[in-house]
């Protein structure tokens, strides 16, 4: 018997999560495969339309019969209504990229590609934190900083669909120089790589250099998780670069409460789960800059989907595809 569903497929500079995702929200099915973001533009596109087919086709053997629509959410500013994508931090290759037309030609059938933050964000308003909120900011933080509006109950895109990149505003104009472009944004502190940016810069140390071994995964990257563990054991470096992310971060929140007047702040990703080390500045800065009334209203809470968050808000923007106003 078949039941009503959509694809949704997250990529992520490393892993892609591919899913078969209900009608009403319910993950189905999930899939895992390599991002491989190193490849030129046109083999980074096969292979996301490789991982759409595995799963129509997975799908098809477990009797769910073929899908409404296909969502396919990406790094980057994209323009939604056209599928191009103009550049994407994973993939040196795309700019100016016609990935949906790609995608649409090996595939066979629509797709509906979106950013991925926003997709995380429509997630979390369909089936995650959000869920029954109308006014909703949304804030990505793991490598990067990546954000989402919800306005009135409707995804912001902006004139061209590229509204939204909120890690990219600037909280210190005399910060450092992000990958952007721009200096000071708050992806250069509230990130993964904010946070070894500043630990860098804490120990005069040039970037790239080795950090301390206690700051590292096995495999000897950095690590935010092994970061916050040294906090929970009193580290003064870990619990400073912590301080001073949350201050940033506050810093941000309270421009968006200020803007957006949002009922709900979520912050997702894996800095996200470092939080308590970082509450007590982020919570101060709030409460000095934005405005006590908007304040008073606006939760600040964590995301509830955690890694799912991506496939479904895919599923999502595939099922209620954007249109211009």
């Amino acid at each position: 018997m078949t039941r009503a569903w959509a694809v949704g497929l997250d990529m992520g500079g490393t892993n892609i999560r591919c899913a078969a995702v209900s009608v009403a929200g319910d993950v189905l099915l999930i899939e895992h495969g390599p991002s491989l973001t190193s490849r030129q533009a046109g083999a980074v596109a096969e292979n996301i339309a490789a991982q759409t087919i595995h799963v129509l086709a997975t799908a098809r053997r477990r009797g769910l019969g073929s899908p409404r629509a296909i969502g396919v959410a990406v790094p980057g500013p994209l323009n939604v209504y056209t599928g191009t994508v103009m550049q994407a931090p994973h993939v040196a290759a795309w700019r100016g990229y016609p990935l949906r037309n790609r995608l649409e030609a090996l595939i066979g059938r629509k797709v509906v590609v979106e950013n991925d933050a926003n997709a995380w964000a429509l997630g979390e308003y369909w089936r995650g934190a959000a869920r029954g909120r109308c006014d909703v900011v949304l804030l990505t933080l793991g490598t990067g900083v990546g954000g989402g509006l919800i306005v009135v109950g409707k995804l912001v895109h902006g004139r061209s669909g590229m509204a939204g990149e909120l890690g990219h505003v600037t909280v210190n104009p005399n910060g450092p120089r992000c990958d952007c472009g721009s200096y000071g944004c708050l992806e250069s502190y509230a990130s993964a790589s904010g946070l070894r940016g500043l630990i860098e810069d804490r120990l005069g140390l040039p970037p790239s250099t080795p950090l301390p071994p206690q700051m590292l995964d096995s495999e000897k990257n950095f690590s935010v998780r092994a970061l916050s563990a040294q906090a929970r054991r009193g580290d003064k470096l870990a619990l400073e670069a912590f301080a001073t992310a949350g201050h940033y971060l506050g810093i941000a929140i309270a421009s968006f409460i200020n803007t957006f007047n949002p009922e709900l702040v979520v912050l997702g990703g894996g800095v996200a789960a470092a939080l308590p080390y970082m509450r007590k500045t982020m919570t101060a800065q709030v409460r000095a800059r934005a405005f006590t009334a908007m304040a008073a209203q606006a939760k600040i809470v964590r995301a509830a989907l955690g890694p799912r968050g991506g496939v479904v808000g895919a599923a999502y923007a595939a099922l209620h595809p954007p249109t211009r106003s």
